[in-house]
Protein backbone atom coordinates (compact mmCIF):
# COMPACT_ATOMS: atom_id res chain seq x y z
CA UNK A 1 0.00 0.00 0.00
CA UNK A 2 2.67 2.66 0.60
CA UNK A 3 4.66 1.68 -2.09
CA UNK A 4 1.44 2.67 -4.70
CA UNK A 5 0.73 5.49 -2.34
CA UNK A 6 4.37 6.86 -2.84
CA UNK A 7 4.28 6.24 -6.95
CA UNK A 8 1.22 8.20 -7.30
CA UNK A 9 2.67 10.87 -5.42
CA UNK A 10 5.64 10.74 -7.45
CA UNK A 11 3.49 10.81 -10.84
CA UNK A 12 1.37 13.77 -9.36
CA UNK A 13 4.84 15.93 -8.78
CA UNK A 14 6.43 14.90 -12.48
CA UNK A 15 2.79 15.96 -14.32
CA UNK A 16 2.22 19.19 -11.88
CA UNK A 17 5.61 20.88 -13.62
CA UNK A 18 5.73 20.11 -17.26
CA UNK A 19 8.86 21.28 -19.53
CA UNK A 20 8.79 24.53 -21.56
CA UNK A 21 11.29 26.05 -23.97
CA UNK A 22 14.71 25.32 -25.17
CA UNK A 23 17.04 23.68 -21.75
CA UNK A 24 20.25 21.56 -22.06
CA UNK A 25 22.85 19.85 -20.24
CA UNK A 26 25.37 22.61 -18.78
CA UNK A 27 28.24 21.11 -16.32
CA UNK A 28 28.52 25.08 -15.02
CA UNK A 29 24.88 24.22 -13.64
CA UNK A 30 26.65 22.04 -10.95
CA UNK A 31 28.40 25.04 -9.16
CA UNK A 32 24.92 26.80 -8.91
CA UNK A 33 22.63 24.29 -8.18
CA UNK A 34 22.47 21.33 -5.47
CA UNK A 35 20.27 18.14 -6.52
CA UNK A 36 18.13 16.44 -4.09
CA UNK A 37 16.26 13.44 -4.66
CA UNK A 38 14.17 10.61 -3.16
CA UNK A 39 13.93 7.14 -4.59
CA UNK A 40 16.18 6.37 -7.15
CA UNK A 41 17.41 9.11 -9.57
CA UNK A 42 15.85 8.40 -13.42
CA UNK A 43 14.32 5.34 -12.94
CA UNK A 44 12.17 5.85 -10.08
CA UNK A 45 11.76 8.99 -8.08
CA UNK A 46 11.54 12.62 -7.60
CA UNK A 47 14.82 15.63 -8.55
CA UNK A 48 14.70 18.74 -7.34
CA UNK A 49 17.42 21.23 -7.05
CA UNK A 50 18.37 24.02 -4.29
CA UNK A 51 21.40 26.59 -3.73
CA UNK A 52 23.19 28.19 -1.08
CA UNK A 53 22.21 31.27 0.91
CA UNK A 54 25.17 30.99 4.55
CA UNK A 55 26.85 28.78 5.04
CA UNK A 56 24.14 26.02 6.61
CA UNK A 57 20.95 27.12 5.03
CA UNK A 58 20.26 26.82 1.17
CA UNK A 59 16.40 27.99 -0.53
CA UNK A 60 14.38 25.44 -2.67
CA UNK A 61 10.77 25.42 -3.66
CA UNK A 62 8.78 24.90 -0.98
CA UNK A 63 6.94 21.91 -3.18
CA UNK A 64 10.47 20.30 -3.41
CA UNK A 65 11.22 20.63 0.42
CA UNK A 66 7.83 18.97 1.38
CA UNK A 67 8.92 15.84 -0.84
CA UNK A 68 12.59 15.46 -0.70
CA UNK A 69 14.35 14.09 2.66
CA UNK A 70 15.49 17.43 3.38
CA UNK A 71 15.58 18.92 7.05
CA UNK A 72 13.53 21.95 6.80
CA UNK A 73 14.49 25.36 8.74
CA UNK A 74 11.28 27.52 7.20
CA UNK A 75 8.37 27.91 4.73
CA UNK A 76 7.94 30.79 3.48
CA UNK A 77 4.17 31.15 4.50
CA UNK A 78 3.08 32.84 1.04
CA UNK A 79 5.92 31.87 -1.48
CA UNK A 80 6.42 28.48 -2.73
CA UNK A 81 9.68 28.81 -1.12
CA UNK A 82 11.60 27.01 2.24
CA UNK A 83 15.19 27.53 4.17
CA UNK A 84 16.75 24.36 4.35
CA UNK A 85 19.95 22.92 6.76
CA UNK A 86 22.21 22.38 4.08
CA UNK A 87 26.48 22.16 4.75
CA UNK A 88 27.44 24.84 2.52
CA UNK A 89 30.78 25.99 4.42
CA UNK A 90 33.73 26.38 1.99
CA UNK A 91 31.40 27.24 -0.85
CA UNK A 92 31.59 30.83 -2.43
CA UNK A 93 27.99 32.23 -1.90
CA UNK A 94 26.46 33.84 -4.36
CA UNK A 95 24.91 37.63 -3.83
CA UNK A 96 21.39 38.37 -4.49
CA UNK A 97 19.98 41.17 -5.88
CA UNK A 98 15.96 42.91 -6.91
CA UNK A 99 14.52 41.09 -9.93
CA UNK A 100 13.84 43.79 -13.09
CA UNK A 101 11.09 43.46 -15.73
CA UNK A 102 13.36 43.22 -19.32
CA UNK A 103 16.66 41.59 -17.73
CA UNK A 104 18.57 38.58 -19.30
CA UNK A 105 18.58 36.18 -17.06
CA UNK A 106 19.79 32.41 -16.14
CA UNK A 107 18.48 29.09 -14.92
CA UNK A 108 20.18 26.43 -13.10
CA UNK A 109 18.95 23.10 -11.55
CA UNK A 110 18.82 19.21 -12.77
CA UNK A 111 16.74 17.46 -14.90
CA UNK A 112 14.48 15.15 -13.15
CA UNK A 113 14.54 13.06 -16.40
CA UNK A 114 18.53 13.09 -16.50
CA UNK A 115 19.57 13.88 -13.38
CA UNK A 116 22.15 15.94 -15.44
CA UNK A 117 23.07 19.79 -14.83
CA UNK A 118 20.35 21.60 -16.89
CA UNK A 119 20.53 25.43 -17.86
CA UNK A 120 18.43 27.99 -19.85
CA UNK A 121 18.36 31.66 -20.76
CA UNK A 122 15.64 34.09 -21.44
CA UNK A 123 14.11 37.21 -20.26
CA UNK A 124 12.37 38.25 -17.17
CA UNK A 125 8.90 39.35 -19.01
CA UNK A 126 6.63 40.47 -16.46
CA UNK A 127 5.63 40.50 -12.85
CA UNK A 128 2.22 38.53 -11.88
CA UNK A 129 0.10 37.49 -8.61
CA UNK A 130 0.64 33.84 -7.98
CA UNK A 131 -3.40 34.08 -6.79
CA UNK A 132 -4.84 36.98 -5.46
CA UNK A 133 -3.70 40.63 -6.33
CA UNK A 134 -1.97 42.03 -3.44
CA UNK A 135 -2.37 39.48 -1.16
CA UNK A 136 -0.32 35.96 -2.42
CA UNK A 137 3.26 36.16 -4.14
CA UNK A 138 4.08 38.23 -6.68
CA UNK A 139 6.29 35.85 -9.09
CA UNK A 140 8.04 37.03 -12.02
CA UNK A 141 7.57 35.29 -15.55
CA UNK A 142 10.01 34.71 -18.16
CA UNK A 143 10.84 32.98 -21.49
CA UNK A 144 13.46 30.64 -20.29
CA UNK A 145 13.37 27.27 -20.64
CA UNK A 146 12.57 24.77 -17.65
CA UNK A 147 11.80 21.12 -16.93
CA UNK A 148 11.04 19.05 -13.92
CA UNK A 149 13.58 19.09 -11.43
CA UNK A 150 15.12 22.23 -11.91
CA UNK A 151 12.55 23.32 -9.23
CA UNK A 152 14.37 24.94 -6.90
CA UNK A 153 17.06 25.97 -8.60
CA UNK A 154 18.42 29.91 -8.94
CA UNK A 155 17.64 32.29 -11.11
CA UNK A 156 21.05 34.45 -12.12
CA UNK A 157 20.21 37.97 -13.39
CA UNK A 158 22.28 40.39 -15.15
CA UNK A 159 25.39 41.13 -13.14
CA UNK A 160 25.74 36.95 -12.53
CA UNK A 161 23.80 37.69 -8.80
CA UNK A 162 20.80 35.37 -7.62
CA UNK A 163 17.35 37.12 -8.84
CA UNK A 164 14.97 34.40 -7.53
CA UNK A 165 13.74 30.98 -6.83
CA UNK A 166 12.38 28.84 -9.73
CA UNK A 167 9.07 27.25 -8.89
CA UNK A 168 7.01 26.17 -12.10
CA UNK A 169 6.24 26.30 -15.53
CA UNK A 170 3.29 27.55 -16.80
CA UNK A 171 2.80 25.21 -20.24
CA UNK A 172 -0.05 27.34 -21.85
CA UNK A 173 1.96 30.67 -21.34
CA UNK A 174 4.99 28.46 -22.36
CA UNK A 175 6.77 29.98 -19.61
CA UNK A 176 8.77 29.56 -16.67
CA UNK A 177 7.32 31.05 -13.20
CA UNK A 178 10.44 32.25 -10.39
CA UNK A 179 10.16 34.19 -7.11
CA UNK A 180 11.77 37.26 -7.24
CA UNK A 181 13.95 37.27 -4.15
CA UNK A 182 13.07 40.88 -3.02
CA UNK A 183 9.67 39.81 -2.71
CA UNK A 184 11.29 36.89 0.41
CA UNK A 185 14.26 39.13 0.99
CA UNK A 186 12.83 40.16 4.62
CA UNK A 187 11.87 36.82 5.24
CA UNK A 188 15.52 35.12 4.60
CA UNK A 189 16.89 37.47 6.41
CA UNK A 190 14.94 37.07 9.59
CA UNK A 191 14.45 33.09 9.12
CA UNK A 192 18.48 32.93 8.25
CA UNK A 193 19.29 35.18 11.49
CA UNK A 194 16.71 33.34 14.42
Amino acid sequence: MKINSLIILFSIFLSACSAVGQYHIDQTARNKADIHFVGIPVLAGAVGSSFPITAKYSLTAGHIAKIMMVRVKAYNPICDVAIIYHDNAGRKLPTVEAAKKGEIMNLYGYNAYTAMPTSSSGVLQEFGWWDKPQKSCLVGLSNAGGIQGMSGGPVYGNNEAIIGVLTATHPKRDQTIFVPYQEISAWVDKETKN
